[in-house]
């Protein structure tokens, strides 16, 4: 869980029973314009908090199930977690403060910049600026071997502890992960009025799972719910001269 910090604060989660979730990510780490890895990780950390999904899914989505449009993203789902062999069209709409689209086109046309039109979305960036062939990719002993271009989803993780940890943000030992931007898109959603429903929808989670309201929404409000807000403000006066005796 996060503690406050400039230009954003955190929300502490904690599951029913005790378990530990992951940190919310603040809005701060999404919207600052990412400039390493020529952008991708500003478009990856963007389209996996509007896209809701799990980083597996984040890192699975290949360029032909994307179409870009000027006010919004469609994408294609062949399945996911929770609708096995279930296909599904998602439009995820573009908002001013995250600047999707804008951020996508700039990732997608930096990779046609090199010739990659097809496959993986998000891929690995060399220190040259290159993307990874997959013959380098098939040289690293990190497991990339088994995902080919397409990055791991453990990389997500390192992105979001690495821009975290850069723009000054503070964590008091619950973990900092990727699973925070799934967790910081289902949590706005519903302590801004977001039915149940909607947000089933959106995370795509199964109908009458408890798992966003139990998870993400209600230990938010209870962190905002302060019952001492009714107790009326005494008089400063006494708390005054009694510092200026100090």
């Amino acid at each position: 869980m996060l503690a406050a910090a400039a230009g954003g604060a955190g929300l502490a989660l904690e599951a029913p029973g005790g378990n530990q979730l992951v940190s919310v990510v603040p809005a701060r780490l999404l919207v600052a314009d990412l400039v390493q890895d020529r952008h991708r990780d500003a478009a990856l950390f963007a389209f996996g908090y509007r896209f809701l999904g799990r980083s597996r899914e984040d890192v699975d989505a290949d360029l032909e199930d994307l179409t870009i449009l000027d006010d919004k993203i469609v994408v294609w789902l062949a399945e996911d977690k929770t609708h096995k062999g279930e296909e599904q069209t998602l439009y995820l709409h573009d908002r001013e403060d995250l600047r999707l689209v804008f951020r996508m086109r700039r990732w997608v046309d930096y990779l046609a910049s090199q010739g990659i039109t097809t496959g993986p979305v998000f891929r690995e960036v060399l220190r040259s600026g290159k993307i990874a062939s997959l013959e380098t990719r098939m040289t690293r002993g990190d497991g990339a071997t088994k995902r080919g271009a397409y990055l791991r989803p453990q990389t997500v993780n390192e992105r979001v502890k690495l821009w975290f940890n850069a723009a000054g943000l503070m964590s008091d030992g619950r973990p900092v992960s990727s699973q925070g931007l799934r967790a910081g898109g289902a949590t706005e959603l519903g302590t801004n009025g977001a039915t149940d429903e909607e947000l089933e929808e959106a995370g795509r989670w199964k109908k009458g799972s408890r798992i966003p309201r139990e998870r993400y929404v209600r230990p938010a409000k209870n962190a905002a719910k302060d019952p001492f807000k009714k107790v009326p403000m005494h008089s400063p006066e006494p708390v005054a001269a009694e510092e200026a005796q100090a």
